[in-house]
């Protein structure tokens, strides 16, 4: 029997297309005004959703703002580059984590930093401040750091609308890892993950939680003396050195399981 593999592509290829239209698609929009029963979308976002997603008048899609609820809308019409929907229904569903959870995050580079927001994004993390410490690889200048910036929160905001999240994390501009940074991101339980330290979690339930987690070469002695002096914890990531993108997600997951919403 001879597989024509151009056929079996273009079949699964048409199979993903019909999958990915069944399932109600989310948006990030920006702020939505209740006032209105109508919304317009245009540029790149108009060109996704009619070029890429084939979605046409009279299908459903579901936007958020980040302010919490999301909408119900159907599309309308989709001429002249451009999507005018109709707003049908507001919800407010109860998926972001009860804790508030800010990742103090040493600078990686490219391809392992994006996959922390996404994943940190994922986890439910409230707050992301990426830091400069010394062991740190990546260097930026200002343009760099703006661009890398705006990349960051596309990525922040594509796992949102992937995740069923209806907040978009803070993302603040890159700085150094300073006790000034430890001490204004610093939360009723503060942890600076090594691979030395407690390897026990608190029994109370904080609502506020500030992790941080080191580059690829690890944190330097002074920077662990630093972060004790700021009132942190120093917690022990585990019985295996872990990669800089690995590490904030064992921690978030612990975490969420320990104090959020992934716990029993």
């Amino acid at each position: 029997m001879i597989y024509n593999k151009n056929k079996i592509f273009n079949r699964q290829t048409k199979l993903d297309f019909v999958m990915r239209k069944k399932r109600i698609q989310r948006f990030y929009v920006g702020q939505i005004d209740n006032s209105k029963s109508h919304l317009e979308i245009t540029g790149e976002q108009s060109h996704y959703v009619t070029r890429v997603l084939r979605l046409q008048a009279g299908d459903q899609m579901i936007l958020f703002d980040g302010s919490g609820p999301e909408w119900k809308a159907k599309i309308n019409d989709t001429k002249r580059n451009r999507l005018l929907l109709e707003l049908e229904e507001k919800t407010t569903p109860d998926r972001e984590s009860p804790i508030n959870l800010i990742l103090i995050q040493s600078i990686s580079r490219s391809q392992r930093m994006d996959l922390v927001m996404q994943k940190s994004t994922e986890l439910g993390v409230t707050r992301i401040v990426p830091v400069f410490s010394t062991n740190t690889i990546v260097k930026m200048n200002e343009d760099k750091i703006e661009k890398k910036i705006n990349h960051w929160r596309n990525i922040l905001i594509s796992a949102s609308e992937q995740s069923g999240r209806t907040k978009i994390p803070d993302l603040i501009s890159p700085i150094q890892l300073e006790t000034e940074c430890l001490k204004r991101y610093k939360s009723d339980l503060s942890i600076f993950y090594d691979t030395t330290g407690k390897d026990s979690y608190d029994a109370n339930k904080p609502k506020d939680i500030t992790a941080v987690i080191g580059p690829e070469g690890g944190f330097t002695e002074d920077e662990k003396q630093m972060a004790i002096d700021a009132g942190y914890m120093v917690m022990q990531s585990g019985p295996r050195l872990l990669r800089t993108e690995t590490a904030p997600i064992m921690a978030l997951s612990i975490l969420q399981y320990l104090y959020g919403d992934l716990s029993n």
